[in-house]
């Protein structure tokens, strides 16, 4: 743990009032310059004084420079200074003669050092993105006297904004997509404004480095602005692993017509692509940029089976001689990455390489675990490691988006693991939307920066991070809910979890867990209950959602698991109420978030969590699958040889994405019903149950009254049934309808007969559809002769009805 300069003793340097803050003139063109007005900004909001900014010492209590300025060659302990300062983005913080200095050795060093001090007297960096309030101080006593030095081990630090849309893209819509471009349209949200807070965040954590957002989004070419911005604040911006030479996926989707034949494939189109890839290189070659080399598929996709390793080296060597050409140096000066991702490091293990002085870019699984590390013998390496790591990713085999998944300890294990075998240049982490990940992401800048902390350090982190935020109140108890919920979801994404992923009928797991979450989610609210209201909307953004949002997931998944397992009519409804109630319950949670602090976290919260079919999240929100039981009173019995059902009076219907649903006085009898929406196609998952007694055994027909739906899509309409445990019987009942009139339309009706089987007692159908527009209005089981009437039997024969 670093040295702290804030004194507990009144005897020491007092920092109070209007307070002057001397920097060098040179500063003002410099990228310390944003950091500079931050920390008047900042401590004025600490003091409640405002404080000044001023090129000329005298009176001065904070002297901010970096080493090779005039301002710090004027200080009496310069030498000092100058010996100890020897690395790059190195700082010092120091009380001396009653002043306090803010020394770099480089801008960037200079701007860690005004950060750390004001995260030490109380600033945190997530004052903007998590609302954590500015600690409020009329008197700031500083350790005299006091000496820190520090300086980064992992060369460039940074993160990835990715999968943005639809939560942080709408997010950023609302609070800067006002912005018009020259042609007087409306700017992608993710313009300047938004990489403002973004970059002021990066550097508050002492980064370095940015992935910009890339859905949807080109960060050169939606806003000039954006490129200068980074090099004001001293960001140095790259493009993703499937970006190469500095152009942006979405200038290519945009443009690829005016690069040759338009086609993403440097077999065909190699002089059009190299073109595309120049203009990268011009547009970014003055600026502190690092290009990513080679090419993966259009959108982040492998390769094709015809690319192979010796056209990946042709492209590369291309690249490399296009930076050359445009620089007019040797491509080695230039910073570059091949990232080996995927089916790249597979072109990596079959012995393709790149020049020494291109960083390898090595990756995780998209899972946190990573999937190769440099040889003990070849990690000193002129162009050094990187490591890409993931916080949120998107693919098989769920997505994982929604809110934080990690634990700290598993980013310790592998990156320190990373960072031993020599993974030291670069290391980013993709983090989704940002929101939902402050806290492993404050973790893995801190480890970037330092990654030779040790297990006890690593173990005291949650609770010394927290204390921060929640300005130490409850920091024992809020640490454990952190580290319990973050240990909980890394067992499983929630986006992986269904009605069976624990066992109801095994060591009652499906019990435990959720007992777990519910102990979890009590204490959350007794917490939110006891914390002083201004940190209230920190609690909730970084413990309380995330907690009781999943234990509410986990409610409904347990019910739903209830719903289908048991028998019991009481239990089977009470469980399907409770899956509604959760499912309601997710989008009210959800909504309360998007209302704190007046609205302005409206949409963070709305990536789609419930309902996949497979890898990729759904469009919107899907109740999960239930079903709901009659009582027997609904109990069909068998009456003159016959079993009348009539289509409404099921006593089990599923419940989800599509419902068989009744139409009121609608058919030959009573009323009808269908699955819908109908343009969704239903499957035996979308279900009715109808319960019947018979007094025979033995054949019978089975005779489905259905509207008279045609044949409009050539191919049928199809139901399905099954009895009991029997074989499923499935019937296109109308495929061979070709336009003819007939009895269909005359008695607006079809009938389908089929043949069964059965013993006497009670039993079960299931009814089910595989096409849209099939409309049930009833169903007869004969045991004898059909007998012929025009509206089919149509005596009533629930034991309730009381006519029998």
């Amino acid at each position: 743990m670093k040295s702290q300069i804030v004194s507990q003793t009144k005897t020491s340097m007092l920092i109070s009032g209007v307070v002057k803050i001397t920097y060098d003139k040179k500063d003002d063109e410099s990228i310390t310059k944003h950091a500079l007005i931050n920390l008047k900004n900042d401590l004025t909001n600490v003091l409640g004084e405002e404080a000044i900014l001023a090129t000329e010492s005298k009176n001065s209590k904070i002297i901010v420079a970096t080493i090779d300025t005039s301002l710090a060659k004027s200080q009496k302990n310069y030498e000092l200074l100058r010996e100890a300062l020897n690395k790059k983005e190195q700082y010092i913080i120091t009380v001396f003669e009653g002043q306090l200095q803010l020394i770099g050795n480089d801008r960037r060093g200079t701007i860690y050092a005004i950060y750390e001090f004001l995260s030490q007297i109380g600033v945190s960096p997530w004052h903007y993105w998590m609302d954590v309030p500015i600690k409020k101080q009329a008197e700031l006593y500083l350790n005299e006297p006091f000496f820190l030095i520090d300086a980064p081990k992992v060369e460039m630090r940074g993160f990835f904004i990715n999968d943005e849309w639809p939560a942080a893209g709408n997010w950023a819509t609302k609070h800067f997509g006002h912005l018009m471009n020259e042609k007087g349209e409306k700017m992608n949200p993710f313009n300047h404004l938004y990489y403002e807070k973004l970059f002021d965040l990066l550097l508050r954590l002492k980064g370095n480095f940015i992935w910009p957002a890339m859905w949807g989004s080109a960060f050169y070419g939606d806003d000039p602005e954006n490129s200068k911005l980074a090099q004001k604040m001293g960001v140095i911006i790259g493009t993703s692993h499937h970006e190469p030479m500095g152009r942006n996926h979405q200038e290519w989707i945009r443009n690829h017509e005016q690069y040759g034949n338009g086609e993403w494939d440097y077999e065909s189109n190699q002089e059009g692509l190299d073109k595309y890839f120049r203009q990268g290189i011009e547009r970014s070659y003055q600026t502190e940029d690092i290009f990513t080399l080679g090419m993966r598929g259009n959108g982040d996709e492998a390769m094709g089976e015809g690319e192979n390793i010796a056209l990946l080296e042709q492209i590369i060597n291309k690249q490399r001689k296009i930076i050359s050409e445009v620089t007019g140096r040797s491509a080695k000066e230039t910073p570059q990455i091949w990232a080996l991702y995927k089916e790249v490091q597979d072109y990596y293990d079959k012995g393709m390489r790149v020049p020494d002085d291109v960083t390898l870019l090595l990756c995780d699984d998209n899972w946190g675990n990573l999937r190769k590390l440099p040889s003990l013998e070849n990690r000193d390496r002129k162009g050094g490691f990187g490591i890409y790591y993931h916080y949120d990713y998107v693919g098989g085999p769920r997505n994982s988006k929604w809110i934080n998944v990690s634990q700290i300890q598993r980013t310790w294990e592998q990156m320190t693991l990373a960072y031993n075998y020599g993974v030291r240049k670069l290391w980013v982490v993709n983090v989704g939307d940002l929101k939902g990940q402050e806290y492993p992401l404050s973790y893995f800048m801190d480890l970037a920066w330092n990654p030779e902390q040790s297990l006890e350090e690593m173990e005291g982190y949650t609770k010394n991070w927290v204390e921060k935020q929640l300005g130490g109140n409850y920091i024992n108890d809020a640490s454990k809910l952190l580290a319990a919920y973050s240990k909980l979801n890394m067992t499983i994404s929630p986006e992986l979890i269904d009605k069976d992923t624990f066992s109801l009928a095994i060591d009652y797991e499906f019990e435990r867990v959720l007992a777990n979450y519910r102990d979890l989610s009590n204490q959350a609210g007794q917490l939110y209950v006891l914390m002083p209201e201004e940190y209230r909307q920190v609690y909730e953004q970084l413990i309380y959602f995330p907690l009781v949002a999943t234990a509410n997931l986990y409610e409904m998944y347990y019910a739903q698991a209830i719903n289908w397992k048991s028998n019991d009519t009481k239990i089977v409804n009470q469980a399907a109420d409770k899956v509604e109630w959760c499912f309601k319950r997710d989008a009210e949670l959800t909504s309360h978030y998007h209302s704190l602090n007046n609205g302005k976290w409206e949409h963070m919260m709305s990536q789609t969590h419930i309902g996949y079919r497979d890898w990729q999240e759904p469009e919107y929100q899907i109740m999960p699958e239930i079903r709901r039981l009659k009582s027997e009173e609904n109990l069909s019995k068998e009456i003159d040889q016959s079993v009348l059902i009539e289509a409404a009076d099921f006593n089990e219907k599923s419940q989800g994405e599509v419902v068989w649903t009744e139409i009121a006085d609608m058919g030959k009898t009573f009323s009808a019903i269908t699955p819908l929406p109908n343009d969704i196609i239903p499957s035996k998952q979308n279900f009715v149950c109808y319960d019947f007694e018979t007094s025979s055994s033995g054949e019978f027909q089975v005779e489905v009254f259905l509207s008279p739906s045609l044949n409009w899509n050539n191919c049928g309409l199809i139901y399905g049934y099954q009895i009991d445990d029997g074989i499923e019987v499935e019937i296109n009942f109308n495929g061979n309808y070709k336009g003819e009139l007939g009895n269909w339309q005359a008695d607006r009706i079809i009938r389908s007969l089929s043949v069964a089987k059965l013993e006497q007692g009670k039993h079960r159908l299931l009814f089910y559809a595989k096409s849209p527009d099939v409309v049930l209005q009833k169903i007869v089981l004969h045991f004898g002769e059909i007998k012929e009437i025009y509206l089919g039997r149509n005596h009533s024969d629930l034991i309730n009805s009381g006519v029998i």
